[in-house]
């Protein structure tokens, strides 16, 4: 496992010349739900309107990083063999990486631009393995749009 993660930021560290950080922490949630409650920090705000809409038919996190405490959230079923679950766990490593390289920088930026960072190395590495991004990832040109635009995140 920690070849695999180390394997991964130092082929991201070739494509963006930043330095490779020590891995971060993995932890495997159990459930769709975990991962959305998560994402949407319900944990520590859950009178928020949005922890009460989770719906297990339009969910798809894949992946999830808090910089906060360094950690990637994967799901159970993450499997290390499979080149989509790899990919998976490259895009949360890049998060990981943008923000040990420059945390005061990551943090005021917009969420769509740091999105569309990990998404095009994503994109890069699967097509070095002859996949594209949305087909891997059950990933839309839409949605792609939408989670990578500053204006409407």
């Amino acid at each position: 496992m920690i070849e695999l993660v180390m394997g991964l930021m130092i082929w991201i560290s070739t494509q963006t010349g930043w330095p490779v950080p020590e891995p971060p922490e993995i932890v495997y949630i159990e459930s769709s739900q975990e991962m959305f409650l998560l994402s949407n920090d319900c944990h520590n705000e859950p009178n928020q309107p949005i922890c009460s809409t989770y719906n297990p038919d339009h969910s798809n996190i894949l992946g999830l990083y808090n910089n906060e405490i360094k950690t990637i959230f994967l799901e159970k079923d993450f499997w290390w063999a499979s080149v989509r679950d790899q990919s998976i766990l490259l895009h949360e490593l890049v998060h990981h990486m943008q923000y040990t390289k420059n945390w005061g920088l990551y943090r005021k930026k917009c969420k769509g631009h740091i999105e569309k960072e990990a998404y095009d190395l994503q994109e890069k590495w699967l097509a070095i393995r002859g996949l594209e991004l949305g087909p891997t990832i059950d990933l839309g040109p839409l949605m792609r749009h939408v989670l990578t635009q500053c204006d409407l995140i």
